[in-house]
């Protein structure tokens, strides 16, 4: 689609005014309300058969050419009548007329309709923890992975310590939608992995052989360096010429490859690995850069069809509808169940054919307004029926759905739509709400900072040759002072409480492209940053960096939960008989080693109920059926180090996993707990795909304490509080830690 004639057409209709026009947001509101309705409650098979995605954009851009409520009555009628023949739009509320949805032989057949347990219908994770089926119908569960992968993996002992460059030579295809990347990787021993790029930022897109290149560092507890090429999405991507080298004395040195310039075969006998599902792997010798052929990755795609069983009692009753006013004088009326007749649900649609083939011409690039109004009616969709938070949260979506929409008119390119996105999801107050685009910068300048007796404070300084210490106050930030700069980033960050978004927004407001600058002043002194490094979340406190484990005298044992591995604790289980006391540090995230729970309990854990998936068959979290309770049914086990002095350690970084963890603390009553409240969201995410390569992750269950009280926003509370001090950051002390010391030597 041109974007000029979109653009031509919204002036047309609107004026020269960069504002929406109130009608027309109205106009796209009352679209997004029957789009989300039809989708995920109305079970006819051409329905269930089309891109939803791209029917968001195509339906969005024909609503714009609406002018009054007749027409967009109309143009509604015309839009879904190829998918749901047997859905009514109209003026106002009218008797339905059931025989057009009823074949003559009503008695022989079975009827089809929607049941979610949470959704899954569209969703990245395909009937896993949630699940949506159409009863007694088929569906088809794509079951491919996210990338179609290959790669290599050599022996980093030599190269410890050293720089590495990693090159090599993509194209996609002509017509393909996916994306090409080289990717590195550098694993550590036991502690998951250091360096690791994989071009999120600059994708391959080009049609035409262009080089790449990622250069990184290898740890000096590197075990492996893992190298490779993946398409990510539907396509072709072709592979060559890859060659990885290591600098020493400043030159650059090759660390040969086997069959880097793909003339080989790859197969189970190759070095080079490629198992992703639902692609595949061959070699070309008419596409070759270099040599005599190169790699071709192709997405095939692995659908397995499913009969839809029902996954619970509850079901509509014949002949119910959703009845709706969608506002504008528009009502629907859309049976939730449909009757199937000759291997077909009735009544069958005349035009779902033509309708696919428009569909497959619709141009996703997010410049485009109609794709951009898309996004945000899938966003709002997917939240208004199976977010389980809003309570909590005190959303008023459909509010947020208006300013998301106004927006967009106004937004012009990528970068902006993920601005909208965000801040329509920041709204949810969802730790796990965040958006996620191909391409989008990943790189921060060399220090790291936080907001500490409410000054924005220096904590790391990872290049010497800047003019900064630990604890410098930074005072404006890009000509804005710290807290302006800050409050816009805080307004694109979804979080439950206030500690999950100070240690979000310390990542988010150092973001942005590779090389790219930011000023900041310190003490009157304006000093340049340059974006120079890649993102690693790598800004744990000291004793997590630093350790897996530790004694710190006293007969005190240090475990770094977000580190250390359940078998290393194992192994330290006879130490940690004999301790006088354990300090758990998790601020972070645990590294599976939840078992460590069984030896604090005495009994065996009977809270079964703490996590629990909604069971839903209404639009609009309606009459919710029920629930599907969860739990994790821990077993006590040997030897028992509850009858010792046990803290843990906690802040706002602590989400999801971590909070299942410290549930039990809390719930048991297991340990004391020291430092700052958790992040206050917890439950299985359920990420979708929208277009143009953007993506959504969000939190599809709800999370309760142990004791049956409400977990979100919330957070498991410390009993003994600490914050941070500059004075702390300017001696290096970790204040948490101490603290922790002194509760288990205390009487």
């Amino acid at each position: 689609m041109n974007r000029y004639l979109i653009v031509l057409g919204i002036a047309a209709l609107f004026g020269t005014s960069s504002k929406t026009p109130p009608t027309k947001t109205d106009y796209l509101k009352t679209y997004a309300k029957a789009y989300g309705y039809i989708k995920y409650f109305h079970p006819s098979d051409e329905a269930s058969a089309i891109d939803w995605n791209a029917f968001s954009a195509y339906g969005a851009e024909e609503i714009l050419k609406c002018n009054s409520p007749e027409e967009l009555i109309n143009k509604l009628n015309s839009l879904f009548q190829p998918i749901a023949p047997a859905v009514v739009f109209s003026n106002g509320k009218q008797r339905y007329d059931f025989s057009k949805i009823t074949p003559e032989n009503k008695n022989e057949l079975e009827t089809t309709y929607w049941q979610h347990r949470g959704v899954s219908l569209a969703m990245n994770y395909q009937n896993y923890v949630y699940s949506s089926v159409r009863v007694n119908r088929y569906s088809d569960i794509d079951e491919t992975a996210r990338i179609g992968n290959l790669s290599i993996s050599l022996d980093a002992e030599k190269y410890r310590g050293k720089k590495i460059k990693y090159t090599g030579w993509l194209k996609r295809k002509v017509g393909s939608k996916g994306t090409g990347h080289l990717w590195v990787r550098v694993d550590k021993a036991d502690k998951g992995y250091g360096f690791f790029e994989n071009m999120d930022a600059n994708p391959a897109t080009n049609s035409e052989w262009k080089s790449y290149e990622i250069v990184g560092a290898v740890d000096a507890e590197a075990s492996k360096i893992v190298v490779g090429c993946f398409l990510q999405g539907k396509g072709t991507l072709y592979a060559d010429d890859v060659h990885l080298y290591y600098e020493e004395d400043g030159q650059w040195i090759e660390i040969p490859i086997d069959n880097g310039n793909f003339d080989k075969v790859i197969d189970e006998a190759s070095p080079w690995k490629a198992e992703s599902a639902g692609y595949g792997y061959e070699k070309s010798v008419i596409e070759k850069k270099e040599g005599t052929s190169c790699a071709v990755i192709v997405h095939e795609g692995k659908i397995s069809k499913v009969m839809g069983k029902p996954i619970f009692e509850q079901s509509p009753k014949p002949r119910e509808l959703v009845q709706k006013d969608l506002g504008n004088a528009v009502f629907c009326q859309i049976p939730l169940q449909l009757y199937i007749q000759d291997g077909q649900t009735y009544p069958k649609s005349s035009g779902a054919k033509a309708l696919l083939e428009m569909l497959a011409q619709v141009d996703e690039n997010t410049e485009n307004l109609a794709a951009r109004l898309g996004n945000v009616i899938n966003v709002y969709n997917v939240l208004q029926h199976f977010y389980p938070y809003f309570e909590e949260a005190g959303t008023l979506w459909g509010k947020e759905l208006e300013t998301a929409l106004t927006r967009c008119f106004n937004d012009t390119n990528k970068d902006e739509h993920l601005i909208t996105l965000q801040k329509f999801t920041a709204k949810l107050k969802d730790g796990h709400a965040r958006v996620w685009n191909r391409g989008s910068g990943r790189h921060v300048p060399p220090i790291q900072w936080e907001w500490i007796e409410d000054q924005l404070v220096i904590t790391e300084v990872l290049d010497e040759s800047l003019p900064l210490n630990l604890g410098d106050i930074v005072t404006h930030i890009d000509g804005k002072t710290a807290r302006e700069f800050f409050n816009e980033v805080n307004s694109r960050i979804s979080a439950g409480n206030q500690g999950w978004l100070d240690y979000r927004a310390k990542s988010l407001s150092r973001l942005g492209e590779k090389n790219s600058k930011m000023t900041i002043t310190v003490d009157g002194t304006t000093i340049e940053l340059v974006r120079s490094l890649q993102y690693n979340y790598e800004d744990a406190p000291i004793a997590i960096k630093e350790n897996l484990y530790k004694p710190l005298g006293n007969d005190i044992y240090y475990l770094n939960l977000d580190d250390v591995p359940m078998d290393t604790i194992n192994h330290l289980l006879p130490k940690l008989e004999k301790a006088k006391g354990i300090i758990c540090d998790l601020r972070g995230y645990p590294n599976r080693n939840h078992e460590f729970i069984s030896h604090l309990l005495k009994e065996k854990d009977t809270s079964m109920a703490w996590m629990r998936i909604p069971e839903i068959i209404y639009p609009d979290q309606e009459r919710i059926t029920g629930y599907q309770n969860e739990g994790w049914g821990m077993e006590a086990k040997k030897p028992y180090l509850g009858d010792k002095k046990v803290v843990f350690i906690v802040d706002g970084r602590a989400i999801s996993y971590a909070e299942s963890f410290m549930g039990f603390i809390e719930g048991y009553d297991l340990a004391a707990i020291v430092g700052q409240p958790t992040a206050g969201t917890n439950g299985n995410i359920n990420p979708f795909k929208l277009l143009d390569g953007f993506g959504v992750n969000w939190t599809g269950m709800k999370v309760f304490k142990h004791d049956g009280s409400m977990h979100h926003t919330v957070g498991i509370l410390p009993d003994v509080y600490v914050e941070r001090t500059i004075e702390g950051v300017k001696s290096g002390k970790d204040e948490f830690l101490e603290k922790a010391i002194e509760v288990i030597q205390s009487k």
